[in-house]
């Protein structure tokens, strides 16, 4: 089962554990480098970026753990 996260996890600050959970799985250099990707994030380059550093299914993995996440949030309106 996925991790569950409640709605005030879901505010800004708790958005960052949103990312480093998706991230958790990574070799330690590697998920600093993601992490610091995805909070300065550029649309299609960066997401091209993400997909040269991980592979294309382990990058569409997390970037649909985030979009869900995200989902989340803009439908409770935090």
């Amino acid at each position: 089962m996925g991790a569950v996260f409640k709605p005030k996890d879901l505010g800004r600050s708790g958005f960052r554990k949103v990312i480093k959970h998706s991230v958790r799985d990574l070799h330690p250099d590697t998920k600093d480098d993601v992490i610091k990707l995805l909070n300065s994030w550029d649309g299609t380059r960066s997401e091209e970026r993400l997909k040269k550093m991980l592979g294309y299914d382990k990058a569409q993995e997390i970037l649909k753990s985030i979009n869900m996440k995200k989902d989340d949030q803009d439908n409770l309106n935090i």
